[in-house]
């Protein structure tokens, strides 16, 4: 396995104490330029992976039970990552995908700064490949950095694009020539599969190596909220009842009500109010399970393969 010994460690403790989802090693917390940064860079990195957060988000994207499987795989391949946040603190909070400049674009200026921050004082180098991963407005985002980035020399190996399609720039300039993976699901009504997949069908038809993965609706089982730090098992229990009892699935599970009745729903139905701090998490996992528009951990091998494959 790539990456040491010590982060393939880490990741076999946490598989065999449960299913709960921590992260394997510290992440460190830092400012860079006044915006947040969280972090782990391992001393000699097989690649840096950055982390984009969707609309509304912030550099917390990284700490989100879905994300930290995914970076839980990613480090214990030997990868390291950096999650910021965009540089619109108000309103919608999205990164800028309209502006392929590396210079003129906030976003891209500043992550071109927090980059070189990286070679200074890590284990990074100028010759570290570069990877990506990027959920709704981050997805477009992600392909906005990495084909733009690539196009300036950067050593950009493969980007991840989760629930969102390719930036406008990079479509009107021919496409992405950056290895691509995509994700989306069946039952997104934010970001719909169907152009999605034309994303990828005009990726391929270009040449560009790129993988799609659809995710499918699941029945809800309890076990979907022993992932969230902090619940137990009776939590767990006394949760997905509360669920059946509101009227979304039935006890096997199944979904009785229409999509985005069940996605109301879970968003607001009451729960039990000691799992009110994870009050977030549980619907996110709701929202797993329904595959609608939700960052999801259930490709996160066939991801890492990719990323090991163009590195």
């Amino acid at each position: 396995m790539r990456g040491g010994s010590l982060a393939g460690a880490a990741v076999a403790a946490v598989l065999l104490a449960g299913c709960v989802i921590v992260p394997v090693v510290p992440f460190s917390h830092s400012q860079f330029e006044g915006f947040e940064v969280i972090s782990y860079v391992p001393e000699n990195p097989v690649g840096i992976v950055y982390v984009f957060h969707g609309s509304y988000g912030s550099a917390d994207f990284a700490e989100k039970v879905e994300t930290v499987d995914v970076l839980n795989a990613l480090i214990g391949r030997g990868y390291g990552f950096v999650a910021t946040e965009s540089t619109l603190r108000t309103g919608n909070k999205r990164w800028n995908v309209a502006n392929p400049s590396l210079t003129t674009n906030p976003d891209l200026a500043r992550l071109t700064r927090l980059h070189q921050q990286l070679i200074d004082t890590t284990g990074v180098t100028a010759a570290t490949p570069i990877l990506g991963v990027g959920m709704s407005n981050g997805a477009r985002f992600v392909s906005l950095f990495g084909q733009t980035w690539s196009d300036a020399g950067y050593p950009v190996a493969s980007i991840a694009m989760y629930m969102g399609r390719i930036a406008g720039p990079v479509e009107s300039a021919g496409g992405l020539t950056v290895p691509t993976f995509f994700v989306t699901a069946e039952n997104d009504f934010t970001s719909p599969p169907g152009p999605i997949i034309v994303d990828y069908n005009d990726t391929v038809v270009a040449g560009t190596p790129a993988e799609l993965h659809v995710a499918q609706e699941r029945d809800l089982t309890v076990g979907r909220f022993l992932r969230i730090p902090g619940i137990s098992n009776s939590e767990a229990d006394a949760v997905f009842d509360a669920l059946v009892d509101g009227g979304i699935w039935n006890q096997a599970g199944e979904r009785i009500v229409t999509i985005e009745e069940a996605v109301a729903l879970a968003g607001t139905i009451a729960l039990p109010a000691s799992v009110a701090p994870q009050r977030n998490e549980i619907t996110n996992q709701c929202a797993l399970v329904l595959a609608v528009h939700q960052m999801r951990a259930d490709f996160k091998t066939p991801m890492a393969d990719f990323f090991d494959l163009h590195l």
